[in-house]
């Protein structure tokens, strides 16, 4: 039970993140954006590992995963994120997000060599359709005026980064402890953005405001660091696939937000988000009583 709540407090904040990106985006180049989210959320991370601190030599014994997850998939994860985020609301981005569990399937099944079950396709193919729903707005009677968002294009990008992540994390996690692994993957993702800072120009810390400060405090030290700690201690209490269906509340705690925010929600967001659960449930009606 208690990692079932795990899951839900992640899954809000990760839902709450994409209002934090938009509010610093008003403000910041995504690149500097992603430097404050990982800057905020290492520091917390590291207070946590200090006194657990794996040795240097076991971090180098596992440096390809270190880096697998860390550089290509935080890094690349929060490329696509915050740019994609410039050009598509923020309930664009957690509906789209819900396709991890369905990505993971299919990357688990290539890099893992899990096998596939004709239930979890008919599952994954229905949640696609959501988000194939989500992209033309709903707009599939005419396709003459159907416009391609690509902010929605680069935000199914994070979702594959996402979903490699998950199957990394399983195939190369368990070698540090979960605390270790976590703080280093983030550092290295933090170490990424500041070596491509300098080519975006120089940030003067002056000119960002309180609500800059707040957002980024918030996707950093909440959404970041304790998000993934609970993240990685529901897995460790149950399993990866349960995880997974946890993803679905991320829609759910943005549309919240949304609306106390005053963003407009509309009803192909509804459909879309009614599609890509029923496909998460199709795939994974028998994850829950499995230990």
């Amino acid at each position: 039970m208690r990692a079932y709540l795990y899951f839900t407090i992640t899954a809000i904040f990760w839902g709450l993140n994409f209002h934090f990106a938009k509010m610093m985006l008003q403000e910041a180049h995504f690149i500097e954006a992603g430097f404050w989210r990982y800057l905020f959320g290492v520091v917390p991370l590291f207070v946590l590992a200090f006194r657990k601190m794996a040795p240097v030599q076991d971090v180098l014994k596992n440096i390809t995963g270190v880096l697998l997850v860390g550089v290509v998939c935080l890094f690349g994860f929060n490329l696509f994120f915050f740019l994609g985020l410039m050009y598509s609301p923020a309930i664009n981005g957690s509906l789209i997000v819900s396709l991890t569990p369905a990505l993971t399937l299919l990357y688990s099944n290539r890099i893992l060599k899990t096998s596939l079950r004709l239930q979890e396709l008919i599952g994954v193919s229905i949640s696609f359709l959501g988000v194939l729903y989500l992209i033309l707005k709903g707009n599939i009677g005419d396709f003459s005026s159907i416009e391609f968002s690509w902010g929605d294009i680069l935000l199914i990008g994070s979702a594959n980064f996402f979903a490699l992540q998950n199957v990394w994390s399983k195939k190369y996690g368990g070698q540090l402890s979960n605390i270790n692994f976590t703080f280093f993957t983030n550092l290295f993702c933090l170490l990424s953005f500041l070596l491509v800072l300098p080519f975006v120009g120089g940030f003067n810390i002056s000119e960002f405001s309180s609500s800059f400060w707040f957002a980024s405090i918030g996707i950093g030290c909440f959404g970041t660091a304790v998000a993934y700690f609970l993240w990685n201690k529901g897995i460790q209490l149950t399993s990866a696939n349960q995880a997974g269906i946890f993803i679905n509340v991320v829609p759910l705690s943005t549309a919240v937000f949304s609306l106390v925010l005053g963003e407009v929600l509309h009803g192909y967001h509804l459909v879309s988000g009614a599609l890509i659960v029923i496909g998460v449930v199709v795939m994974m009606n028998r994850t829950f009583g499995k230990k």
